[in-house]
């Protein structure tokens, strides 16, 4: 088998002083032995976790390291770092070795450095962590300057197999694969929306080909025993739910500042760039451009992934936009379908405490902030519709319905319901198995306040700050339209800028509204409503009041 080597370097930048030292971790590539760059390419660093600060570079080649301060005998800087290997060609065989260079020999008493593993091969597709140990091993008395390098040899290793692996998404979820469990039931929806029970042992969704895993919750009293292979019937089924796996993603404008600038030229919009994983991966806590985040909406909660509505919560038992304009907290008019009145008119504090109180055995909740923007990053993926999705511009506020034209103004009638091929173009993949009304139809309140602004919302500051304080994304009480800095990571506001002023704010992605909570209007509003036109979209934000609006619904999540 042919073998062909490449060689890295770490080169540790250390200076020694006072009880003090400080690091500088740079990997470069030195060496290439005529075969394919690809493999530079795809041997890279993915993560670090460290006791001072390390950042990882754009092509995933360079670690930069500022290890924190030793004061004391035997006390260490560790960084742990993550390597992938890429490659589909060349498995890895890898050798790290340590030593001090230009430093005098007085210095080696005081300071030592480890690596551990110093041998470790890597398999296509597979991911690895190591340590490097910096220890102050006697007392500085001085200031002294010095370098450590490491030097990382690893030998591709071409794979036995031909084609080898290819992406047919079988694993691509990474553990993050959807959770059945209490009223749940996995489905498979035709194009048409005839729901079949699935047996969860058989491939019933593939994100990879924008097939998202959706599930059901029967009313109490369904007219039937149902067991796989069976037909559902529409008028037994009470909710429907989507899947979000959870992922990490690639960030890519961390750096937005409050205000307004000029309107671009041209939209902005790019495929964001993520990668399932399971709670039990390290998570990733990057804050600038290019690093990797652990989308907040499951650390919070240390989930594999969501459950969310299907579609916009609607009023059990209406039968018009008027009858489902309800003040109630009652959890069992609680119903998440197509083609109903969505619920509205109600507070934020009602609608919080009925989902809420949905499924307490399913952590039930009032979708989050966060949680929007989960669904919405992960709609504009490759693994998702890739694109702004179709507004509902039904204007009965009917759930699932997708304008006939882009930007309709609301109708009754131009418009096609959930299960048809105008339809699909209003979910977040394109096909029936996605999430609805992200882009009209109701607006939607989210659990996001600015934070002390209580208002009419129902809910006291005792309960959001302690009793639900984990279900409420909490932003800065001097939050003003424009302080788009004050942005969660994630939840699909100031991530989306820079922003413009056109009478109305809106951003550069796709013009869509862009309002950020004030202190007079305090919870965040989502998705635009049916009349809204060409302002709606997955990353429309704005601000409302808490008291109820006849414009403005809520949606269900449940936890995975």
């Amino acid at each position: 088998m042919k073998k062909k080597s490449i060689i890295y370097f770490f080169v540790i930048a250390l200076v020694i002083g006072f009880a003090s030292v400080t690091a500088n971790l740079i990997i470069n590539n030195t060496l290439n032995i005529g075969f394919n760059n690809a493999f530079l390419d795809n041997v890279i660093f993915i993560n670090t976790k460290t006791d001072g600060k390390a950042s990882i570079s754009l092509d995933g080649k360079t670690i930069s390291y500022e290890a924190k301060e030793l004061t004391s005998i035997n006390e260490e800087n560790i960084l742990t770092f993550w390597i992938k290997n890429e490659n589909t060609q060349y498995d890895v065989e890898a050798i790290i070795s340590c030593s001090i260079d230009n430093i005098s020999e007085n210095i080696k008493d005081l300071v030592s450095i480890s690596v551990e593993p110093k041998n470790f091969t890597l398999v296509s597709n597979e991911v690895k962590s190591g340590e490097v140990r910096i220890e102050m091993t006697s007392v500085v008395t001085e200031s002294i300057d010095g370098n450590f390098t490491c030097e990382l040899i690893a030998t591709p290793v071409e794979r036995e197999e031909t084609g080898v692996i290819t992406d047919t998404c079988v694993n691509a979820l990474n553990g993050a694969e959807p959770v059945i469990n209490g009223k749940l039931i996995p489905v498979k929806l035709d194009n048409n929306g005839v729901v079949t029970y699935s047996d969860e042992s058989e491939s019933w969704y593939n994100y990879c080909e924008q097939k998202w895993a959706n599930a059901v919750i029967l009313i109490d009293s369904p007219s039937k025993t149902y067991n796989v292979g069976d037909t559902i019937q529409e008028s037994d089924i009470e909710s429907y739910f989507v899947w979000i796996p959870r992922y990490r993603y690639r960030l890519f404008h961390t750096d937005q500042a409050d205000g307004t600038e000029t309107k671009l030229n041209s939209s902005i919009a790019q495929t964001i760039d993520l990668e399932f994983e399971s709670k039990d991966t390290l998570v990733s806590n990057g804050s600038n451009d290019g690093e990797w985040l652990t989308h907040p909406a499951f650390t919070n909660f240390d989930v594999n992934g969501l459950w969310v509505g299907k579609f916009e919560t609607g009023y059990k038992g209406s039968t018009s936009k008027t009858t489902a304009e309800v003040s109630s907290s009652d959890p069992t008019k609680i119903q998440v379908k197509p083609n109903v009145n969505s619920w509205r008119s109600n507070s934020v504090g009602n609608f919080f405490k009925a989902t809420y109180n949905y499924n307490r055995e399913l952590d039930s909740h009032m979708m989050k902030n966060t949680e929007w923007g989960a669904v919405a990053y992960l709609s504009h993926s490759k693994y998702g519709i890739n694109e702004e999705v179709r507004i509902n511009n039904n204007s009965n506020f009917l759930t699932g319905y997708a304008a006939n034209t882009k930007d309709a103004n609301a109708s009754a009638t131009n418009n096609q319901p959930y299960n048809t091929a105008i339809g699909y173009l209003a979910s977040t993949t394109g096909n029936i198995t996605g999430v609805y009304d992200m882009s009209g139809g109701s607006w939607e309140y989210v659990a996001g306040y600015l934070d002390g602004a209580t208002g009419d919302s129902g809910l006291t500051l005792d309960e959001i700050r302690n009793t639900y304080s984990k279900y409420i994304d909490v932003y800065a009480s001097d939050s003003t339209d424009i302080t788009y800095s004050k942005r969660i990571l994630g939840d699909a506001t100031g991530e989306m800028g820079p922003f413009y002023d056109e009478g109305i704010y809106r951003n550069n992605w796709y013009n869509d509204t862009s309002y950020f909570v004030n202190e007079s209007l305090a919870w965040f509003v989502r998705g635009a409503g049916c009349s809204s036109a060409s302002y709606t979209g997955q990353f429309t934000f704005s601000r409302s009041s808490e008291a109820g609006d006849s414009y403005a619904s809520a949606r269900l999540v449940l936890l995975g």
